[in-house]
């Protein structure tokens, strides 16, 4: 059996960087957390009340397992109008959700200040299916049992506008600065 091909792509950013794309942000008092999203609640409601339990604003989590019954991802692609190297399509929906494999993703301020989630993950269909990329956090809804959630604070992102990709992204800030880590 052959290796299956895979297509890869180079993006270029059209905006000049600032920095190193690996930034750091240390925290004294880093904790870490188990908690669960009820089924019924969505990932945005039950992650930010897992981080209001805590007392926190900001930090990073992981999805480490449970099933969606909603369950709706976005993937980027190159699009010819944008001023950007990418653009995030329209959700996609697993039909009769998905489990969860694995899911990466950012908890802090939006440049309003509002509560904001920022989610990549790999999920599964009920045939094994895998699926992946952007998890939409207001449309995918816990199923039976709710879905896992490690939570890590001490540190965590706020939001701050990129002139390279041209999005407003997370940046890491530490627990004693509320600036992000080389924002001017």
């Amino acid at each position: 059996m052959s290796a299956p091909l895979i297509e890869t792509r180079r993006v270029v950013h059209p905006g000049a960087s600032r920095f190193g794309r690996v930034l750091t942000a240390v925290g004294e008092h880093s904790r870490q957390s188990l908690g669960s999203i009820h089924e019924g609640e969505t990932i945005q409601v039950g992650v930010e009340r897992l981080f209001a339990a805590l007392g926190e604003v900001a930090g990073g989590f992981r999805l480490i397992g449970g099933r969606l019954d909603q369950a709706f991802y976005h993937v980027a692609k190159p699009r010819d109008d944008s001023p950007r190297a990418v653009e995030y399509g329209a959700p996609i929906q697993i039909e009769g959700g998905a489990a969860v494999v694995a899911a990466s993703g950012s908890f802090g301020p939006s440049l309003s200040g509002k509560p904001l989630l920022h989610l990549h993950g790999a999920l599964a269909d009920d045939q094994g299916r895998g699926h992946g990329g952007h998890l939409n956090v207001e449309q995918c809804v816990a199923g039976p049992g709710g879905v896992r959630v490690h939570l890590m604070t001490g540190s965590g992102f706020r939001q701050a506008a990129d002139p390279e990709t041209r999005f407003s992204t997370f940046f890491p800030v530490s627990e004693s600065h509320h600036e992000p880590v080389g924002h001017h």
